[in-house]
């Protein structure tokens, strides 16, 4: 079954900025300015432009590399929710832990929920459990 339309605070009038050509580390505000080099690095902007145009999505650039889908922004959380058929999508979830069995990942959750309108701090945690364990998310 597909869940509802996602909702998405920065969709402004039904459209989607999708990427950035030029975003790099420098542009995230971290305690831990290597883990946006190390995100970026392993997941380029033209990767997802790629996966965007293999979707038939057409979309244009705006100023200064910042990409935006021509039509409706649901069209960008479609193809998301297509490429995970398959996979349980739980928001507003507390993560407890996330671990790797063969070539899939397992996420571990309490169930609980977390406070809407700001972070939960579990980007941070499960980065740190990345390290520990050596896996590679």
């Amino acid at each position: 079954m597909r869940p509802r339309p996602l909702k998405n605070s920065y969709f402004w009038r039904g459209r989607c900025n999708f990427t950035n050509l030029a975003t790099g580390p420098d542009r995230f505000l971290s305690d831990n300015p290597r883990f946006a080099a190390s995100a970026l690095a392993r997941y380029r902007p033209q990767a997802f432009v790629d996966l965007v145009d293999r979707a038939g999505i057409a979309w244009h650039e705006k100023t200064q590399g910042q990409l935006f889908c021509d039509g409706k922004a649901t069209q960008i959380t479609d193809m998301l929710l297509d490429r995970m058929a398959g996979a349980d999508l739980r928001l507003g979830t507390r993560i407890d832990g996330v671990s790797q069995d063969g070539d899939r990942f397992v996420v571990a959750s309490s169930g609980g929920p977390i406070s809407t309108g700001r972070s939960s701090g579990d980007g941070r945690q499960v980065d740190s459990q990345d390290r520990r364990d050596g896996a590679r998310l």
